[in-house]
């Protein structure tokens, strides 16, 4: 059996853009998604970056290895989950369950009362994860631009009171 030990730690230099690049690999090789997805991606970290106040983004290691993050960022009253993704090879073994865990604790320690996300109906394991974790789906959207296809984009939405 594999054994191993997974590191949770927050972002350091350099963490934000291999999130990026991971972001990018993943889903090109497992849902065919083009290059604007990463623009999309990388828009959003270099505002993180520009400023992080309320907000974290923590990454998940295996011997040294990137495997996964996950990210709390601040928009105004509520909190956004974002750069959510563990790697295929290592899912379904309870690292993203982690990731969330400590998503949503530091989400009621900064007293947010509202999180919310957007992921596409493509992603069931991240959405099984977010129904468990009590997050409901409220909206859904048509994206034509990330893939070949038309894929629906949904918004996911937590109260934490």
């Amino acid at each position: 059996m594999y054994k191993f030990e997974t590191l949770i730690r927050t972002y350091g230099p350099g963490d934000a853009s291999y999130i990026s690049y991971l972001h990018m690999k993943y889903y090109r090789e497992h849902y065919g998604f083009k290059p604007v997805f990463e623009y999309y991606v990388m828009k959003g970290i270099t505002e993180f970056l520009q400023d992080p106040s309320g907000s974290n983004l923590w990454i998940a290691e295996i011997n040294g290895h990137i495997v996964g993050s996950i990210a709390i960022v601040k928009k105004q009253n509520a909190a956004q989950l974002r750069w959510f993704l563990v790697d295929a090879e290592h899912q379904g073994v309870g690292i993203g369950n982690n990731l969330m865990n400590i998503a949503m604790r530091f989400c009621k320690d900064q007293g947010y009362y509202r999180v919310f996300l957007w992921t596409a109906n493509i992603l069931g394991a991240a959405r099984h994860l977010y129904n468990k974790f009590g997050f409901s789906l409220m909206e859904e959207n048509p994206n034509v631009e990330w893939t070949d296809n038309t894929i629906m984009e949904e918004r996911w939405e937590l109260n934490l009171c």
